[in-house]
């Protein structure tokens, strides 16, 4: 038996990240022979995305903390793969994607698109869809009901009662 088989999955927090961890571990030994890393694939695919976009704007669109953010753009920034244009601070500075950071990040998409292709390939287009719009869900959730808990001015406790009303099925 393995040893994960004697922990609680019944927590959507600890299965979520505990999945988390096996697809990152997944995208990164795919990723390994580039030199980078699922999160700082996502932070370069960010930059592409938005090009010109703050630091903290990407990391706010990403839900990255402070330090996750900083240490990801500082490697990536070392690798000359992004630059960062005016302002001061993360709230300041303008992110592009230099040509080193645009062939990486084409290469990086290639692999991330195939790797994606064959998750969902093997659980099924209709599973994987599922699972996606699950995630979705799930996330939006959690950030109302972090929201409201802040509104409400809740630091801690025991769980708060969701109105049937607002419950998804």
């Amino acid at each position: 038996m393995a040893r994960s088989d004697f922990l609680d999955f019944d927590c959507l927090a600890y299965a979520t990240r505990r999945t988390g961890r096996a697809v990152t571990n997944l995208f990164n030994s795919r990723l390994a022979h580039l030199d980078l890393n699922v999160a700082q694939f996502g932070l370069l695919a960010a930059v592409a995305k938005l090009p010109g976009s703050t630091l903290a704007a990407i990391g706010e669109s990403m839900l990255l903390d402070e330090s996750t953010l900083a240490r990801n753009f500082t490697v990536l920034e070392r690798r000359e793969l992004v630059e960062a244009e005016g302002g001061r601070g993360r709230g300041g500075k303008h992110l592009t994607l230099t040509r080193a950071g645009k062939k990486l990040h084409a290469e990086a998409m290639s692999i991330w698109l195939e790797t994606n292709r064959d998750l969902a390939s093997e659980l099924g287009i209709k599973d994987a869809e599922a699972g996606r719009q699950f995630l979705r869900a799930l996330g939006k959730l959690s950030e109302r009901l972090k929201t409201e808990d802040g509104a409400a001015g809740r630091k801690s406790g025991g769980p708060h009662k969701i109105p049937v009303s607002q419950r998804s099925s």
